[in-house]
C-alpha cells in the first residue's frame, strides 16, 4: 500500500454541526474508507487556518484516494481539500535511482542543439 497525505479545511457546516452534537468523526466516515480499502495512519484536526485536518492514509490506488476527496468534498463538511503521495525515505531513495537510470539514457535538447553546431 501507498502513503498519502490528505489535507482539508473544516466548513462553517462542519463547526456548527459539531457544536451542536460533538462525534468522533473517524467513527463516522470509516465505513467509506473500508469500502475503499482505505487505512488511516492519523486523523489530526490542527490549528491552522488553511488546512485544519490532516489525514496519513494507505491505499493501493490513487483513483481510491481521489474517490474518498470527492466524497468527503461532497458532504459539504470541507471547503477545501486534497492529498498528495508521500513516500518514505527508502521509497524516495528508489524514485531518485530510477530517475538516475534514465537520466543516463537522456540527451537534452540543449546537448543536441550544441553538437550540431
Amino acid at each position: 500500500m501507498q502513503k498519502y497525505v490528505f489535507l482539508a479545511k473544516i466548513s462553517n457546516e462542519f463547526a456548527s454541526a459539531m457544536l451542536n452534537k460533538p462525534q468522533d468523526r473517524l467513527e463516522i466516515v470509516q465505513p467509506i474508507l473500508t469500502a475503499l480499502n482505505i487505512e488511516v495512519c492519523e486523523f489530526l484536526f490542527t490549528s491552522d487556518s488553511d488546512f485544519n485536518f490532516v489525514g496519513v492514509l494507505k491505499a493501493n490506488l490513487d483513483d481510491d484516494v481521489e474517490a474518498l476527496k470527492n466524497i468527503i468534498f461532497a458532504s459539504g463538511n470541507f471547503s477545501e481539500c486534497t492529498w498528495i503521495r508521500a513516500y518514505e525515505s527508502s521509497e524516495y531513495k528508489d524514485v531518485f535511482e530510477r530517475g538516475s537510470k534514465v537520466m543516463d539514457n537522456y540527451v537534452s535538447s540543449m546537448v543536441i542543439a550544441e553538437n550540431s553546431k
